[in-house]
């Protein structure tokens, strides 16, 4: 009897941990959050329809705070030249590392004579940057026509034309891409889906009330089994004795 109960406890506590172990989508806190996609939206207000600019991919953001489905966040140039905007919860990632350089530190050089417009439609200009004049690199806004980059010159925000700048490399966060999911065997992503779906959780909670009804039937079957022994016939001819 002892040993019955002893197994039913062991069962009880195995599905009590099978559900403590579900990994769970729950933010972390955290004073810098990461870009983990190249199109990443910066917003200047949480009304606008289209984004200052893209973030530079891998680098970090800091959290000011949060409105509606946003971040409130800050993010820099160059030589601590800050920019404070909004970005959607959902591009954003706390990978949990330590953050010592999260910004993205970059100068950029014209290559010619440039104009730098108020807006990424290159509508609206500002002024014209003569050659070999180094601007504070913000983030990039694709154009059908070609990228657009968000820079501060003379204290001066504005969009310049990928053709006016001399050709860069942005070289990924030294951190770990925590974010990534490692490569698997193609015979393994059929049968290991990479995602888990949204009901998961509840299906892992359905399995553990099955597991604890069975001990519960396994439990009363082992008792009623010890309680109705089978009791042995005996069988009497009375031409034995004859």
């Amino acid at each position: 009897m002892k040993k019955i109960i002893s197994i039913f406890i062991i069962i009880i506590f195995s599905s009590m941990s099978f559900i403590i172990s579900v990994p769970t989508n729950a933010y972390a806190k955290s004073a810098y959050l990461r870009v983990i996609t190249e199109d990443t939206p910066f917003y200047k207000n949480v009304l606008d329809y289209s984004p200052l600019f893209y973030l530079p991919y891998t680098y970090y953001v800091k959290v000011l705070g949060e409105e509606q489905d946003f971040y409130h966040v800050e993010v820099y140039g160059y030589d601590n030249a800050g920019l404070d905007g909004f970005v959607p919860k959902t591009y954003l990632f706390d990978d949990g590392l330590e953050v010592k350089n999260p910004y993205l530190t970059l100068k950029i050089t014209t290559a010619q004579t440039a104009l730098l417009y108020a807006d990424h439609n290159l509508t609206d200009s500002i002024q014209y940057i003569f050659p070999d004049r180094e601007l504070i690199y913000y983030g990039c806004y694709p154009m059908s026509s070609g990228n657009v980059y968000c820079v501060s010159y003379n204290d001066k925000l504005g969009y310049v034309k990928e053709e006016a700048i001399v050709p860069f490399i942005i070289e990924n966060h030294p951190n770990e891409l925590t974010f990534l999911i490692p490569d698997t065997p193609p015979e393994q992503q059929e049968s290991s889906p990479s995602t888990l779906p949204e009901d998961f959780f509840g299906l892992k909670v359905i399995i553990v009330v099955c597991l604890i009804f069975a001990g519960i039937i396994a439990l009363f079957v082992a008792l009623s089994k010890k309680t109705n022994k089978s009791i042995a016939v005996g069988y009497y001819d009375e031409n034995d004795y004859e």
